[in-house]
């Protein structure tokens, strides 16, 4: 344990876990590598069974101990629900070696889009030099016609119904029968495309707006007539690193709004709030009694935040939560929810032709299912029969490690240090240390996302100029004949 580490305020001991049938399937290769590069121990296959007991092991002896998860994001999930069922008193940063398919999660953490043989002495070193950031957890409760909780489920990614989701039980279904077609991370993406077209011609979600009803904090957003699905977004990365909501448009939301053109009054008479302002002080004053036994990343609303929720007439309510005006983030409580118009408009959009309809943006939804659709979280994808989908944010973040960027210098390792530091010479306490961290996450995770929208912007405005040099790209879009 820590008594034999030289320094345990310094060093942080890493515990490895590979998913061996993920994605392409090189895990058995990166066991016997990593395995000849630390001590076989701290190499765990999961194909050989659960992470518990390992787990177990590790965080009693180590109190700074870091997690690399070599896999997908499903199985990045599994290792994180692990620890949350044990309960354990300090949870461990995960740091990610994708291996999956799309590896959304391992993208807007830094790590990339895919493992390509890379040398591993400079990942782990890279884990080494990471940082701690915040993710939030979001919770689906299914529940049936009379509201009996059916299932619950949980997610980080996104969550999707309609045509995406059609598009991932194909795939799903395919690679469960027959998982020797599935050898290439470029051959398991061609296959969301076969299937993606198979779908354009059955066209299984044309109906979607009057087989779903979208309810957002309270208040019921139309869909579009086009919407042939919608994808509740925690991260901005979809389907292999396509940033739907940051490159995403806002439609007409006064053609849309139940209350049509914006007045001062509905039906008549004025307009009505929800809540008194004692009420809502009366609300902090309890919240905040509460506050003091939670958790430092655990976000506690303001007076201000609460008027603003609470304290609004229905039209204000839907202008607030139909505005589409936060950038997204994964640690602000908040699901950037969009439409897309099928199948092969998501193709569209990954080559940056088109772009998803902002809809709105949610501490709380609701999705009522009125005919059985094509349902998936995080690529796990299903069938669902009528029901009422109740999706929230869990209590506890999930705490990652985000790799520092290479023009950066290694400044966010030395503050990242320093913080620790300071904890282990008693100058701050364990809470200052975490609400400091997750401050510094999200200033961070700030600038990243700026960053990556800029990078993603130019190369969209590239292969757009590229295809109209060459005649494909004209004021009507792309010529026929050419799939995308």
């Amino acid at each position: 344990g820590d008594d034999f580490l030289p320094d345990s305020s310094r060093w942080k001991p890493l515990l490895v876990f590979v998913n061996s049938r993920s994605g392409p399937q090189q895990g058995e290769l990166l066991i016997t590598q990593l395995r000849g590069l630390l001590n076989p121990i701290q190499v765990w296959d999961l194909v050989n069974g659960g992470p518990e007991e390992i787990l177990e092991s590790f965080t009693t002896s180590f109190s700074r101990l870091r997690i690399l998860v070599c896999g997908g994001d499903g199985t990045v999930s599994w290792i994180v629900s692990t620890m949350e069922k044990m309960k354990i008193q300090r949870v461990p940063p995960i740091a990610i070696l994708p291996l999956g398919t799309g590896n959304d999660l391992a993208r807007i953490h830094g790590w990339g889009g895919g493992y390509n043989n890379e040398p591993l002495t400079a990942i782990l070193e890279q884990v080494a030099e990471s940082y701690s950031s915040w993710l939030d957890q979001w919770e689906m409760t299914i529940e049936n016609k009379k509201g009996k909780v059916k299932e619950v489920k949980s997610f980080f990614n996104y969550l999707g119904v309609g045509a995406d989701a059609q598009a991932a039980l194909q795939v799903h279904l395919l690679r469960e029968s027959r998982p020797q077609l599935f050898f290439s991370r470029v051959v398991n993406k061609a296959w969301y495309g076969v299937f993606g077209a198979e779908d354009i011609l059955k066209a299984t979600s044309v109906n979607l707006p009057h087989e779903i009803t979208l309810i957002a904090d309270g208040v019921e957003v139309p869909l579009p007539e086009d919407s042939q699905g919608i994808i509740l977004l925690n991260i901005d990365s979809y389907a292999g690193g396509v940033p739907l909501w940051s490159l995403g448009t806002k439609g007409e939301s006064e053609a849309n709004s139940p209350f049509g053109s914006r007045h001062n009054s509905w039906n008549g008479g004025p307009l009505k709030r929800s809540r008194s302002l004692d009420m809502i002080k009366e609300m902090k004053e309890k919240q905040t009694d509460s506050a003091a036994a939670n958790l430092p990343f655990e976000r506690v609303d303001s007076v201000e935040d609460l008027a603003a929720s609470l304290a609004l007439s229905e039209e204000e309510k839907y202008t607030k939560v139909t505005a589409c005006e936060r950038p997204s983030s994964c640690q602000d409580g908040f699901l950037d929810i969009v439409s897309i118009r099928g199948a092969f408009h998501l193709g569209q959009i990954r080559v940056g032709l088109s772009h998803a309809q902002k809809l709105c943006q949610c501490r709380e939804a609701t999705i009522i299912i009125k005919r059985k659709v094509s349902v998936q979280i995080d690529g796990e994808p299903w069938r669902q029969n009528v029901c009422t989908l109740r999706v929230k944010r869990k209590k506890d973040a999930a705490i990652m490690l985000h790799r520092s960027a290479d023009d950066s210098h290694g400044v966010e390792t030395e503050v990242a240090n320093l913080l620790d530091w300071a904890e282990g010479r008693k100058l701050i306490d364990d809470r200052v240390h975490a609400a400091l961290m997750k401050e510094f996450s999200r200033r961070i995770e700030s600038k990243t996302r700026q960053r990556r929208e800029q990078s993603h912007r130019g190369s969209a405005f590239s292969l757009k100029r590229a295809m109209a040099s060459t005649g494909n790209l004209g004021p009507g879009g792309p010529s026929p004949g050419i799939m995308f």
